[in-house]
């Protein structure tokens, strides 16, 4: 790998790790799942908190217009505009404010896939069921391209289909989906597409889905590196007026979004703060296509370097072919009885943590993976000592939850 692309640098020549809180004992490759914050904004939040403790009563009595303020730098930055934008704490609770809010009769139909994550798909499946309608799960196998997976899903679509909802960049299997041309196949079906967009904000330069029948949300505090608890929600039209935020305040007689910017005492100093984070982030790096480009060249350059070193102890290519790739979070196979439920790929998490690498594990269809996640304060280093390290690892952990012979 060339020297100047094993770590990227700010625009003073500090080290991209500097800018943030993170500890350094420890090899951080899994930015997807909770994020990682500018050292600068922590602080900035640290004093929103000490604002709202020195005086709750006019912290709370003066949040819309602060929230709007945010907003509408946040619109700049996703590139709609504001008035379609609302905050919600995280993907999780964006997806709970949409399907709360549907109106749905018995035998209806709410189609998602097999990618979906694990906490939004049981909580829709219980809003529906609830409501006596049904949940229809499409397989998409992984090496599904963009045609298969649109032709996969639309062809799940009945006369009874009510929402389509898709992730844009899965979880635990690190894939796209073709949302756009999945809104533009059902933009005049009356059908709601709601696009589960929690790794797509900031990693892709134009994440938000606009329609009159879409929803798009996304977590500020993954690739956008906010701090943990904020989200926005993009919504216009009458679907936008359809939507209450989870918790009744005294904002639900404002109109969308501002009906969102009081949500009883909930601390919202994460969103507040988000802005400041991805204004600080391009300061730092002289925008965000230097870090999108250094995230994608490091997650390939880990990705084959794991593919390499897991070849001799598995038992089939450790390469898995994914349809619609991401670059900056590729995926690794892991061999056959690493993990393959929930329990066992969190042990091997545990066991990759306790050598000092946080790296995300996951399963589907029985298989176990590795999600490798690169971000700005990512460097070759931290990849080339997890490939050396994970194969004794993965062994160890197998050997010590093999039943005994």
């Amino acid at each position: 790998m060339d020297e100047r692309a094993r770590r990227l640098h700010t625009v003073l020549g500090d080290s991209g790790r500097s800018v943030f809180a993170l500890d350094p004992a420890v090899r951080h490759i899994n930015h997807g799942s909770y994020g990682a914050s500018p050292r600068v904004t922590l602080e900035y939040q640290a004093q929103l908190k000490a604002a709202l403790d020195a005086n709750p009563m006019r912290w709370f009595e003066t949040l819309p217009p602060r929230h709007a303020a945010v907003r509408d730098e946040l619109a700049q930055f996703l590139r709609v505009p504001s008035s379609t934008l609302a905050w919600v704490p995280n993907a999780s609770a964006a997806s709970t404010v949409v399907f709360s809010s549907l109106e749905l009769d018995a035998g209806d139909e709410v189609i998602v896939t097999d990618h979906a994550y694990g906490a939004v798909a049981q909580g829709v499946t219980r809003l529906v069921e609830r409501r006596g309608a049904h949940v229809v799960t499409v397989g998409v196998p992984l090496s599904a391209g963009e045609e298969q997976t649109r032709a996969l899903i639309l062809d799940a679509v009945t006369p009874r289909t009510r929402v389509v909802m898709l992730d844009q960049i899965s979880s635990a299997t690190a894939r796209r989906f073709p949302v756009d041309a999945v809104a533009d196949a059902l933009a005049d079906t009356g059908i709601l597409l709601v696009i589960d967009g929690a790794h797509g904000l900031g990693l892709l330069e134009d994440p938000v889905v606009s329609g009159d029948h879409v929803v798009w949300f996304g977590n500020l505090h993954k690739y956008a590196c906010g701090p943990r608890g904020a989200a926005v929600l993009a919504a216009r039209g009458d679907v936008a007026q359809r939507l209450w935020p989870a918790i009744d305040s005294w904002g639900a007689a404002e109109p969308f979004p501002q009906r969102f910017d009081l949500q009883g005492s909930l601390d919202s100093t994460a969103f507040l703060s988000a802005a400041h984070a991805i204004r600080t982030m391009a300061t730092a790096f002289g925008g965000w296509s230097p870090i999108r480009e250094h995230s994608a060249v490091l997650g390939r350059y880990g990705a084959d370097l794991l593919i390499t070193a897991l070849g001799p102890i598995s038992d089939d290519d450790p390469a898995i072919d994914v349809g619609m790739p991401v670059a900056q979070q590729p995926l690794v196979r892991l061999p056959r009885g690493a993990a393959h439920d929930g329990r066992s790929a969190r042990s091997l998490k545990d066991a990759f943590a306790e050598d000092g690498f946080e790296v995300g594990v996951s399963t589907f269809g029985g298989r176990g993976y590795v999600r490798i996640s690169a971000h700005a304060y990512s460097e070759a280093e931290d990849f080339e000592a997890f490939a050396e390290r994970a194969p004794r690892i993965i062994a160890d952990t197998v050997a010590a939850h093999s039943p005994a012979r």
